[in-house]
């Protein structure tokens, strides 16, 4: 403003006034001149003002937007890690119960209580069930009559005359094993006494005394699983009784010294040893069995323990119910079987103490069960492997009835040549 009045000043100076329109003129185009200028200023202020408000305006939508954007970055990896988290928290608490709860690998168990101990191998012998030998041993329990029919069956005495053998046996089990039924009214028939002096009527003929026990009940309608028997008393000679009904029923008579000198005696003899070879294995499943039902004091120190144990309440009741002198004659494997399962899946306290137990101690139980399940399937392996050499023992028998006779023929040919 102050250029636009000095450079009015300068033309008044200098040109003289002499002209009114001139100078309204003049006037005129100076007012003109200075509303351009400040209307042009004007404007490119409110220019240079809206330009100002709306970079303002767009700075503060890219800090928001940025802010926002930021915002919503930081929440989603806010939400991965958490996710993330909550998967590593499921997937450990997984890991944990799996391994809580699943069983022992059985390749990487020590299993100690398998093997070929005297206790679980050993043979049954007419006083006890323990690995012992020796010499012949009379046989316990019993009448004096069964007695002596056990002594000859067993090859501790020699066998007399069929008839008088098969006399002997009959009397013997009707004295010892005969009830009031229809056995003891053919005893009676035969000139014969009557009587249940062991205790276990017909345990001599029931399959039952093989697989559980001998039994008291008379009529065979009611049983008490009696896994551990004792050989060395009435229990053992109703046993040994049945597997004597089972192996030989009709004895053959011994031969002298004198006979088997002969060659008929010979050849007897090597026909009866090839009966007796071919007998034993297929009477080998019964005499395992007996075996697995015998008392063994060898297990007395296995039970012991078991007592003292968490459980050994459990184990003293079923002691004293089944087996009420295991601790002066042992118990049997069948029954250590039978009482390892039940003191826990029969024992409610037992129940009850798994759902506290700790990781440590289920691992430790996982251990225990791995154990019996291998020490139960080596049985089962033993089972399976006798029961596969009887099969191939009645091939062998097949094949012979039918090829023998064609190769004795050829070869009577063959030699008479």
């Amino acid at each position: 403003m102050l250029a636009l009045s000095a450079i009015a000043g300068a033309a008044h100076a200098q040109i003289p006034v002499t002209d009114g329109m001139l100078i309204g003129t003049v006037q005129q185009s100076t007012q003109q001149i200075t509303q351009s200028l400040e209307n042009g200023f004007r404007d490119q202020t409110d220019t240079l003002s809206d330009k100002i408000a709306d970079l303002k305006k767009g700075l503060a939508n890219a800090i928001s937007g940025a802010a926002e954007t930021t915002s919503k970055a930081s929440s989603g990896a806010a939400t991965v890690v958490s996710e993330a988290a909550q998967r590593t928290a499921s997937e450990q608490a997984a890991i944990r119960n799996e391994q809580r709860f699943s069983g022992i690998d059985p390749c990487n168990v020590l299993v100690s209580t398998i093997g070929t101990s005297e206790a679980s191998r050993g043979g049954v012998t007419a006083t006890g069930g323990g690995s012992g030998g020796g010499g012949p041993k009379p046989a316990p329990g019993g009448s004096a009559g069964m007695n002596e029919v056990l002594d000859v069956a067993e090859k501790r005495k020699p066998a007399g005359l069929p008839e008088v053998e098969a006399a002997k046996s009959a009397k013997a089990a009707c004295s010892t094993f005969a009830s009031n039924g229809l056995r003891g009214a053919a005893c009676t028939d035969s000139g014969f006494s009557a009587s249940n002096t062991a205790g276990y009527p017909d345990a001599d003929i029931r399959a039952s005394t093989l697989f559980d026990g001998p039994q008291t009940n008379v009529d065979g309608t009611k049983f008490t699983r009696r896994l551990t028997v004792d050989m060395a008393g009435t229990e053992g000679t109703a046993l040994r009784a049945l597997m004597r009904n089972l192996d030989q029923p009709v004895q053959l008579q011994d031969l002298t010294k004198a006979q088997r000198a002969t060659d008929a005696g010979r050849q007897f003899m090597a026909l009866e040893n090839a009966f007796a070879a071919r007998m034993s294995v297929a009477k080998y499943p019964q005499e395992a069995q007996a075996n697995l039902l015998a008392a063994k004091p060898e297990l007395i120190e296995m039970v012991q323990q078991m007592l003292k144990s968490e459980d050994g309440a459990f184990v003293q009741k079923y002691l004293n119910k089944n087996v009420p002198a295991w601790s002066s004659k042992g118990i049997s494997m069948a029954e250590l079987i039978a009482l390892e399962t039940q003191r826990r899946y029969m024992n409610p306290d037992w129940q009850l103490r798994l759902l506290a137990m700790s990781d440590t101690d289920i691992a430790r139980e996982n251990v225990r069960m791995q154990a019996m399940n291998a020490w139960l399937q080596s049985l089962a392996l033993d089972r399976q492997i006798v029961a596969s050499v009887i099969e191939s023992n009645a091939a062998q028998a097949a094949i012979r009835s039918e090829m023998m006779p064609q190769l004795v023929a050829a070869n009577k040919r063959a030699v008479s040549r």
